[in-house]
């Protein structure tokens, strides 16, 4: 098995956690793949990958890896998800967690 960070080591790993309000799972699964494809095709962006929890399918996940700490505020700042993601609050139940880390082993 190959990950990103087997072959670079300096890129960014991203895990983006969050949990939808009851009966609104379907919307927010709807709205997060609505930025995957225009993400993807975002310079530096490595891997741009969105989980459901298998045992409790409110739980979404993000998987990332930049190149760049640069190249992750630009994607942040981008129109697709400022305003593309307008609504993610009222889909939550909790906060969104955003976790950046570099890989160690």
């Amino acid at each position: 098995m190959s990950i990103p960070t087997d072959e670079n080591r300096e890129l960014l790993t991203v895990v983006a956690t969050m949990r939808a309000l009851a009966g609104r799972e379907a919307d927010l699964k709807a709205l997060l793949e609505s930025v995957v494809e225009p993400t993807r095709g975002e310079d530096g962006c490595v891997t741009y990958a969105l989980h459901q929890g298998v045992a409790d399918p409110a739980v979404f996940v993000f998987y990332e890896n930049w190149t760049s700490q640069a190249h992750l505020d630009k994607h942040l700042a981008s129109p697709h998800i400022t305003s593309g993601l307008a609504g993610l609050p009222e889909l939550l139940d909790g906060e969104l967690t955003i976790t950046a880390l570099r890989r160690v082993a």
